[in-house]
């Protein structure tokens, strides 16, 4: 592993093409998947936890390129996707895991960014509330959720929704 660039990595901000909402780091970031990972399946092998851990330090090659241009043009994605994997094998970060743990990882991924928007909504930050719906209704259309996801997944929903109601 070269940790000389995944701890460069960590300091990598996301959200900077949000106007209005702050930054998060990708450390901030991956702690808060791998955590969820953990949380979803207990018993998760250490390569997901590491993964979820590192998913995000090629940013330091290509930047934080909003989800909504990757969602936008395939082509983008493809190509981001390709430099990714390389950079990924180029510094030992490249782990296997299931279609499950992959399943898994990116819905953490989504949900963890929801939980942050969520977070920064909380601190009076408007923006972060059109953030959480893109990834709510991504999560939604993407992804099948279990009892206990789903049940995660709404009460992001229910607290987001008290937020923006005026209740508490």
């Amino acid at each position: 592993m070269n940790i000389n660039k995944v701890l460069e990595s960590s300091g990598v901000s996301r959200f900077h093409a949000v106007p209005g909402l702050a930054p998060q780091t990708i450390a901030q970031h991956s702690w808060g998947v791998a955590m969820l990972c953990q949380h979803f399946n207990p018993e998760c092998r250490k390569e997901l936890v590491l993964a979820a851990l590192t998913h995000d330090c090629t940013e330091l090659v290509t930047g934080d390129i909003p989800a909504t241009a990757k969602w936008q043009s395939p082509e983008l994605k493809v190509l981001l996707d390709k430099i990714e994997s390389s950079t990924e094998q180029e510094w030992g970060i490249q782990f296997t895991l299931d279609d499950d743990e992959k399943r898994l990882l990116k819905l953490c991924d989504g949900l963890e960014g929801m939980n942050y928007c969520l977070e920064r909504r909380r601190q009076g930050e408007l923006e972060a509330s059109v953030v959480f719906y893109r990834w709510a209704e991504f999560l939604l259309t993407k992804h099948s959720l279990n009892s206990t996801e789903n049940e995660f997944y709404l009460s992001l929903i229910k607290q987001m929704g008290d937020l923006t109601n005026g209740r508490k």
